[in-house]
C-alpha cells in the first residue's frame, strides 16, 4: 500500500511552494522585461545591467530555498528566509508567517 503522506501535501509543503512561485514568478517577470529591452548596446544599458543582477539573485534565492526544503530545515530557519527575502512582497510574507505561526513557529 502507498505512503499516503507522500501524496497530502503538508501546510510546510504549501510554504514552500509559495515561496517558490512567488520566487519564479519575479524570475519570470524580469526576464520578460529583458526582452523588451531594444537590442542597441545592452551591456551599457544600466538598467538592463539592473535587471541581470535581479534576477541572478532571484535564481540565489530559489536555489537556497530548495537547499532549505533538501536540508529539512527548522520552520524558524524558512522564516527567517521568508522574512529576508526582498523578491518576496509584503502579503505573500504575512501569509506565509501567519501559516508557520499556526505550525507552532513563533
Amino acid at each position: 500500500m502507498p505512503d499516503r503522506s507522500e501524496s497530502i501535501s503538508s501546510p510546510r509543503d504549501a510554504v514552500f511552494d509559495a515561496v517558490k512561485a512567488a520566487l519564479e514568478g519575479a524570475r519570470e517577470a524580469i526576464s520578460r522585461e529583458l526582452a523588451t529591452i531594444p537590442p542597441p548596446v545592452p551591456a551599457c544599458d544600466v538598467n538592463f545591467n539592473r535587471l541581470l543582477e535581479d534576477r541572478a539573485n532571484i535564481v540565489d534565492a530559489l536555489q537556497r530555498l530548495a537547499q532549505l526544503r533538501a536540508a529539512a530545515a527548522q520552520d524558524g530557519e524558512l522564516l527567517g528566509f521568508v522574512r529576508n527575502c526582498a523578491w518576496l512582497d509584503p502579503q505573500i510574507k504575512e501569509r506565509i508567517e501567519r501559516t508557520l505561526g499556526a505550525l507552532g513557529t513563533s
